[in-house]
């Protein structure tokens, strides 16, 4: 659970839909809600706690903070008005076990500013999970994916989104995106692909949830982005751990750029057994043709 929900607020449709999510899952796991908004034209006073009513934001989060305190009288809510650039400002103010909840559409994060890259400069910044949520309709979506690649993130990301679904009720499917080449190498049990360590993991954190899995031959943010259509979250984690590369790889950038779910891109925690033995599992997987 986070240590806080922190929400940007720019009124925009996308954020106005950021709102929103972090309200409905502040109701299922209670955590202290911080909206905040970014001034970008005021770099000289980056990140201080103002009140300053004059300030452009100050209007947009007293209107959301009437709304939260409606909706969630019993949670703790406060106020951050930042300066400076929007991603850096984020990233110097947030914590690491922090949930950072951004809208993301054509407007963008703030004032339609980079179309349709905020999320990912976002993302890159921040050194905590984010939440990237689009304008969309989310009333009738059901079910949890998770994108796996590599071995070392698949056990991290399994149990954060077998959690997630865990919470929703609903059923998680583990995707991952493979070669031909890789499903040679892999044996007759698919032992050796990042999904079965996903599989094992998400088994032992949440033994009662239904599981699926599925492989793809599609390129991997065009299966991620087919396969969530229709879900409520999409879990990713990052596209390195190396701290000296970049945290946003290909196919996440790709998928933050064309988002059509909320995706919540999990960080890592420390994990001893992240490359452990892989359990017996019995599920099939199903390899989806390239269209």
């Amino acid at each position: 659970m986070a240590q806080r929900y922190v929400v940007g607020v720019d009124g925009s449709r996308p954020g106005a839909a950021a709102l929103r999510w972090t309200i409905a899952r502040a109701r299922r796991d209670p955590a202290p809600i911080v909206l905040v908004n970014v001034d970008e034209d005021d770099a000289g006073s980056r990140h201080e706690h103002l009140h300053d009513q004059a300030r452009p934001g100050a209007v947009l989060v007293a209107a959301a903070l009437a709304a939260v305190l409606e909706m969630l009288p019993d949670v703790p809510v406060s106020v951050a008005l930042l300066s400076g650039s929007v991603a850096q400002a984020l990233a110097d103010y947030l914590g690491a076990d922090d949930l950072l909840v951004i809208g993301t559409g054509k407007t963008g994060f703030l004032h339609g500013r980079v179309l349709g890259s905020r999320s990912v400069q976002i993302a890159l910044a921040a050194a905590c999970s984010v939440a990237v949520i689009p304008d969309v309709d989310l009333r009738f979506r059901r079910g949890v994916v998770a994108g796996i690649d590599r071995r070392e993130t698949a056990p991290s990301v399994a149990r954060t989104a077998g959690h997630e679904a865990e919470a929703r009720n609903e059923e998680l499917l583990l995707v991952q995106a493979v070669t031909p080449q890789e499903l040679e190498q892999s044996g007759p049990r698919r032992d050796g692909l990042a999904v079965s360590v996903a599989l094992a993991a998400a088994r032992a954190a949440c033994p009662g949830l239904e599981l699926r899995t599925r492989l793809s031959s599609r390129a991997a943010a065009e299966a991620l982005l087919d396969t969530s259509r229709d879900k409520a979250l999409l879990v990713l984690g990052p596209g390195s751990l190396d701290p000296h590369h970049s945290p946003i790889g290909t196919v996440l950038h790709e998928v933050l750029l064309n988002v059509n779910a909320p995706v919540l891109v999990a960080r890592p925690v420390e994990d001893r057994q992240l490359v452990g033995p892989v359990v017996e599992q019995s599920e099939t997987l199903v390899s989806r043709r390239s269209s």
